[in-house]
């Protein structure tokens, strides 16, 4: 049995009588497993306490201790009495901790910003150091994890801070919201509390210390890096905002160490040698102190998580060139300019007007004048338009011109005014069947290529990312999120493809002498 089989089979049985707190009872089994406490952030009998005590039967041997605090909560209640003979006998000041936090394998404590000064301060050493100072010897304590809870979030005024920031997961508790399993958790003999775990799948503290020096040689990727990197510079611009200046989220470097040592954890019992960005969905529960920065937080992660999601590379680019000379090609091939353009001679009431006329009297030249005109000198009159008529006056030696639209005159040449009608025009012509054919047997090829892309793109998630929906402690939704760069790939695939089809109908379509508007 794999790592990742055995704690699969623990939290199936962990979850037996429990509703709705399968992602708390995953991420509290992680923090343990990890050596970090976790905070329950939710009203009373929301089964909080029932968590922790699921939590002492993963262990061989396993021994829990419960205590529900409040301001009169002396150090003998949780630490253990003094003990009198040895304080009567030896004078020493030794506590008997066996069946105390220093003795317990899990500990659950209630309402833990009740605590007094000396017993917070004591909490600090055996959370950091799993350690506990007994009269004058220091005891290595069996401690997993401290589960806390609360119903409401430290008071900024208290001193809280240094015993806030132990508590490297915090989580929102609530109550069944599903209906169905609300009628079950209050009708049905769940027996929460029994151990449904068999000895055989309990975690001994060799497995503990093997797992552990294990999960220190899990590699951490530079995409993690970057996606961590990018979660610090959200937090950075949300400080900077002067609407956040009395809610600043804080991450201390110890916390950010504590972080990827949870993510290489995640990795470890997930049966993988490496941090993928899946487990980074865990940072979500380890930035915020407010619960009005938990949106933001979340945010940030998925937004991060999202910038750095895997990817293929294709040769786009070279399939596109090569599509826009297919384009060329079929536009030379199916397209042509027709001009039907027609110079004709602009005439009134019989006559022709020259544009550079050689007076201004000398303007027109009668229309079957102008039509009799051969390359022999001929003597004719031109006229000027007074009113409504025209009038004779100089008489010149004239001849055909250099065309069809020019005169000379006394041996020099004159252009006679004339209108253009009609335009030039793009014509469709169809292309031949054997060439359709040749491009047919080309948009096929370039298919085969995109098909070609999508089939790589669908083994790659198959086969390479197939782990990301087997996440023990994420949700396999959030994969969609994390393959978010191979989403818009397939879209970048899929938009070729159209191009492709397009180009295919367009020519398919052409008629011979269509005007193209």
């Amino acid at each position: 049995m794999t790592v990742k089989e055995k704690i699969n089979e623990i939290l199936k049985k962990i979850n037996e009588g429990v509703i709705e707190k399968e992602e708390v009872l995953a991420l509290t089994l992680l923090s343990s497993i990890a050596g970090e406490s976790i905070f329950f952030l939710g009203p009373p009998g929301v089964a909080k306490s029932l968590i922790a005590r699921k939590l002492k039967y993963v262990y061989k041997d396993g021994s829990s201790f419960e205590y529900l605090m409040n301001r009169f909560s002396t150090p003998d209640e949780i630490f253990g009495p003094v003990s009198i003979s040895k304080l009567k006998d030896q004078d020493k000041y030794e506590r008997i901790v066996k069946n105390y936090l220093p003795s317990a394998t899990v500990v659950f404590l209630d309402e833990i910003w009740k605590a007094g000064p000396s017993i917070q301060n004591t909490l600090l050493t055996v959370l950091n150091e799993k350690k506990y100072r007994n009269g004058d010897q220091e005891i290595d304590i069996p401690l997993k994890s401290l589960v806390s809870a609360s119903n409401e979030l430290p008071n900024r005024d208290q001193g809280l801070e240094a015993l806030w920031d132990r508590f490297l997961i915090r989580l929102i508790v609530d109550g069944i919201k599903d209906n169905e399993n609300f009628n079950r958790m209050i009708s049905e003999t769940l027996n929460s509390y029994s151990d449904t775990i068999e000895e055989k799948l309990k975690i001994t503290d060799e497995e503990y210390e093997k797992w552990s020096k294990a999960i220190d040689e899990i590699k951490i990727p530079e995409n993690v890096f970057n996606v961590i990197h990018v979660i610090r510079n959200y937090i950075d611009q949300f400080n900077q905002k002067v609407e956040n200046k009395e809610n600043q989220i804080y991450i201390s470097d110890r916390r950010w160490r504590k972080i990827v040592r949870l993510l290489r954890t995640s990795a470890f019992l997930n049966d993988r040698i490496s941090v993928d960005l899946m487990d980074c969905f865990i940072i979500n529960h380890c930035l915020w102190n407010e619960s009005g920065q938990i949106n933001a937080v979340s945010q940030f992660v998925r937004g991060a998580i999202q910038k750095f999601g895997y990817s293929l590379k294709f040769n786009f680019k070279s399939l596109k060139d090569e599509l826009d000379e297919f384009k060329t090609e079929i536009k030379e091939e199916t397209k042509f300019e027709k001009d039907t353009r027609v110079e004709t001679f602009i005439e009134t009431q019989g006559y022709f007007e020259l544009e550079n006329p050689p007076s201004q009297h000398d303007r027109f030249i009668e229309n079957n004048i102008f039509k009799q005109l051969t390359n022999e000198k001929q003597p004719i009159y031109l006229f000027y338009k007074q009113y409504s008529s025209f009038n004779r006056h100089n008489q010149y030696h004239s001849r055909s011109g250099k065309d069809k639209f020019h005169i000379t005159l006394n041996d020099k040449d004159y252009k006679l005014k004339t209108e253009i009608t009609g335009e030039k025009r793009q014509i469709t012509k169809k292309p031949h069947i054997k060439v359709e054919e040749d491009w047919d047997s080309r948009v096929n090829k370039y298919l085969e290529t995109t098909n070609n892309f999508k089939d790589q793109l669908e083994a790659y998630k198959n086969k390479d990312l197939k782990h990301l929906r087997t996440n023990l402690f994420a949700n396999p939704e959030l994969a969609n999120i994390v393959e978010s760069h191979l989403a818009d790939t397939l879209k970048d695939i899929e938009k070729i493809e159209v191009e492709i089809r397009k180009i295919q109908n367009d020519y398919k379509k052409l008629k011979d002498e269509v005007i193209i508007l």
